[in-house]
């Protein structure tokens, strides 16, 4: 590691973010602290929070990458013609990275703001665009039903999708499934398509 004479200002900022990821992802964010961040990177924690607001502006930035992180794995999911195939495969891309970086996915949802701390907006905006992925194929497959209702139905693929991934890190899905993870997400995928085919006019 460099001598901290040797970090510039953007360069340690960078090295708080990298270290932070990397022992989130190790251990986990109820293992996560300013302490531990700060002695892996060699600064005391007051240095952090001259470069930082504190500990929730850290694990928003690990966080943020999080996000753009399964943005590039939707980009990067096969690509079909057919609506509900393109579900079925932004599933897998989900299902796929959330294996490679658990601990991660989990500090997007585990991780206890202080109270009355606001969310920023480019964050929500992050998480909404996942969701606009997933209601465009909603819109595809009916183009006569309102962007809104698209949304909605994208919001609960996504909210369905994690609360089974919640369930299997927490290894409770064998309490409520006889079926493994991937089974599971597809089902899922499969019965919101089919109820949204189905929806008349009046109901969306």
């Amino acid at each position: 590691m460099a001598r901290r004479a040797d970090h510039t200002k953007a360069e340690l900022a960078k090295l708080v973010i990298d270290t932070a990821e990397e022992l989130i992802a190790e251990e986990g964010i109820d293992a996560f602290s300013a302490r531990t961040l700060s002695r892996a990177i060699g600064y005391t924690a007051g240095t952090l929070y001259h470069h930082f607001k504190d500990l929730d502006d850290i694990v928003t930035q690990v966080n943020s990458r999080t996000l753009a992180g399964l943005a590039l794995a939707f980009d990067e999911a096969g690509r079909t013609d057919d609506p509900r195939q393109q579900l079925h495969n932004y599933a897998d891309a989900f299902l796929g990275y959330i294996a490679l970086k658990r601990n991660l996915w989990n500090a997007l949802f585990e991780f206890r703001r202080k109270q009355g701390a606001a969310v920023p907006p480019w964050y929500l905006e992050a998480i909404a665009s996942l969701i606009r992925i997933v209601a465009e194929c909603f819109q595809a497959i009916r183009p006569d039903l309102a962007a809104e209702t698209c949304r909605r139905s994208g919001q609960l693929v996504f909210a369905s999708i994690h609360s089974v991934v919640s369930l299997e890190s927490s290894g409770r899905l064998g309490l409520v499934m006889d079926r493994d993870i991937s089974q599971v997400v597809h089902e899922l995928v499969d019965m919101h398509v089919t109820a949204f085919k189905h929806r008349t006019a009046e109901a969306a």
